[in-house]
């Protein structure tokens, strides 16, 4: 019997066997349970050492069929004026991004986001402990499932930059891209519905409601239902920018730079363009700003799109010292303004 104190030794071996003996009947049978499953953390992290220990595409190829099955009711969310209409619509009361004060360091702001980071990583381990899905529906664990296996194909891509073909690096790019992507259409479909807008108005006006009779303030029931319509709108906004970073984090590397950019030019939509710029904001620490400017400018941009791309300006001058002529020129080219990090941006009647 063995026992491992750190359980990566233990995902690791594991992984080495499981390469080792890939072609076995016994195997090839733990090798598709375990990436039909890779939404149990365990197998996440067992698939991306076995795609370290072996070279069978075989393995590449089942990651990737299994994430052509993700959401595959739904096609992949482009940002474009026409898909997102009746989200443009409620743009105004998003909220509107602005550079940071000049008072504000890159190193202030990292540590106070590390900081941050650690606490998450550390509430993320103690649910990792219990990896209980039994309590979970099917969505939730599809949604986790279709998480994670992107999460996995970044993994492999990153490493073996290097040892693959551009075209499996390409497709395994672009499926991972498209999975987050299909997600996102599923949430659109869900939020442009205006019977379930009222619900979850309600819901959150209600909740409110028992939040303000505890405080001296009260509001009437217009008063109400116009913050939750705020907070709904711009809880969808942050849904769909975090699900943009997290394209981003999961399969960005500035080793990929020349995969990333041809792929989201052959999409060639308002999504594939802030997802291109994400990757070489965070891993480049390259800031385009004409071509932005270019791109956003186009008929097909939508409001949210520009929102997306904004804030992912403001938070790139907020981690990396920004001179005050690139900052003259965001605020003139992009339209943003400077003061505090995120305010209210209300429109003017």
């Amino acid at each position: 019997n063995y026992s491992f104190r750190h359980l990566y030794l233990y995902y690791f071996f594991v992984a080495k066997y499981l390469a080792e003996h890939a072609e076995d009947s016994g195997t090839k049978k733990e090798i598709e349970q375990l990436m039909s499953n890779l939404h149990v953390n365990e197998n996440g992290y067992i698939a991306v050492f076995m795609a370290h220990h072996s070279k069978n595409i075989r393995i590449l190829d089942e990651i990737k069929q299994n994430a052509l099955h993700l959401f595959d009711k739904y096609k992949p969310a482009t940002l474009s004026k026409d898909e997102v209409k009746f989200f443009d619509e409620r743009a105004d009361i998003i909220v509107k991004a602005v550079l940071p004060p000049a008072n504000t360091t890159p190193e202030k702001e990292r540590a106070e986001r590390l900081e941050v980071q650690d606490e998450i990583e550390q509430s993320q381990e103690d649910e990792e402990q219990k990896d209980d899905m039994t309590n979970e529906d099917s969505f939730e664990i599809e949604l986790r499932r279709a998480i994670k296996t992107v999460e996995v194909m970044g993994c492999i891509i990153k490493t073996r930059v290097g040892s693959l073909e551009k075209t499996q690096l390409e497709e395994m790019f672009e499926e991972g891209m498209n999975v987050h992507l299909r997600i996102m259409s599923s949430f659109f479909r869900v939020i442009e519905n205006e019977e379930n807008q009222r619900d979850i108005v309600d819901f959150v006006s209600e909740r409110l409601g028992k939040i303000v009779e505890k405080r001296e303030t009260r509001l009437s029931s217009k008063g109400l239902e116009k913050i939750s319509r705020s907070i709904f709108w711009n809880v969808n906004f942050f849904t769909v920018f975090f699900t943009i970073n997290k394209i981003v984090r999961s399969l960005g590397s500035d080793k990929l730079t020349e995969i990333t950019n041809k792929v989201c030019d052959k999409v060639n939509a308002p999504v594939s363009f802030t997802v291109k710029h994400g990757i070489l904001m965070w891993y480049n620490k390259n800031l385009r700003v004409d071509e932005i400017v270019r791109r956003m400018g186009e008929k097909d941009f939508s409001k949210i799109a520009e929102r997306v791309v904004e804030l992912m300006v403001v938070n790139h001058c907020s981690l990396h010292p920004t001179s005050y002529q690139d900052r003259q020129r965001i605020e003139k080219s992009l339209g943003v303004p400077k003061r505090k990090l995120l305010t209210r941006y209300h429109k003017k009647s």
